[in-house]
């Protein structure tokens, strides 16, 4: 059953899919890669495209559907962002990556920019095995880490991604934090500079359409909040309103 299930996957355009247990459960986990090149823009990556959200859960909920005709009595709940730690770990342990000392979890083809979905059943799965692999300790991420929130664990109170997403006014550290960062939303320096990234991973194609690269003040600035959230309400970063984004914008040419 495990091979039905991974040649389903991959017909959907889910090429690395991984089994692993979770609270009794078997955890099918996927990765879902969207890495569109390196083109400037105020925007980290992962929020340039369509909402992650959506996009994961259209291919679980079909991969879910694809399981309950293998096994009509099966139940199967589908998870998109539930929490970071959760996923990376579950992936972990289903052999889909290794872990980067920034945290982010790095797969062999897709380096570290993927997203991470997964599916809970009550199938007896075979659990696949974490990889015996590690990353090279460059610690090229721990030192570009513009607010230097990796040099002892991680300190969200410094990562620019966290304080581009925050409410309210910014200190004048968080200021100078987001403005080396250069995004209005989110941050992409760690990875921009790990090793294991040096390679050309295929994104998903739903991630490479519809693009925003930017935002500036005049799209925004003159939208009521209905507007706004109605002409980007498909996008990962419209959940935080457009206040969020304005503020940023002072402060990133």
């Amino acid at each position: 059953m495990e091979q039905e299930i991974r040649t389903f996957a991959k017909s959907i355009g889910i090429e690395k899919c991984g089994f692993t247990h979770y609270n009794e459960k078997s955890a099918i986990v996927c990765l879902f890669p969207y890495f569109q090149g390196y083109c400037e823009g105020n925007l980290s990556l992962y929020a340039r495209s369509i909402d992650y959200h959506l996009i994961i859960r259209e291919k679980l909920g079909r991969l879910s559907e694809f399981i309950c005709t293998l096994a009509p009595q099966s139940i199967c709940e589908n998870f998109a962002d539930i929490g970071p730690e959760i996923e990376r770990q579950l992936a972990y342990n289903a052999g889909l990556g290794f872990y980067g000392k920034n945290g982010m979890l790095i797969n062999d083809d897709f380096g570290s920019y993927f997203f991470i979905g997964y599916i809970l059943c009550d199938l007896p799965l075979k659990a696949d095995k974490p990889l015996s692999k590690s990353c090279i300790g460059c610690n090229a991420c721990i030192n570009a880490c513009p607010g230097g929130a990796l040099k002892s664990g991680f300190d969200i109170s410094k990562c620019a991604s966290h304080i581009s997403q925050k409410k309210g006014d910014l200190t004048e550290n968080e200021i100078a934090i987001l403005e080396k960062s250069g995004l209005i939303f989110g941050c992409d320096t760690c990875q921009r500079v790990c090793p294991h990234n040096n390679i050309t991973p295929k994104p998903m194609c739903e991630f490479t359409e519809d693009l925003i690269h930017s935002l500036t003040k005049e799209d925004i600035e003159n939208l009521s909040n209905k507007e706004f959230m109605r002409k980007y309400k498909n996008r990962a970063f419209s959940w935080r309103g457009k206040n969020v984004i304005l503020r940023n914008l002072k402060f990133i040419n």
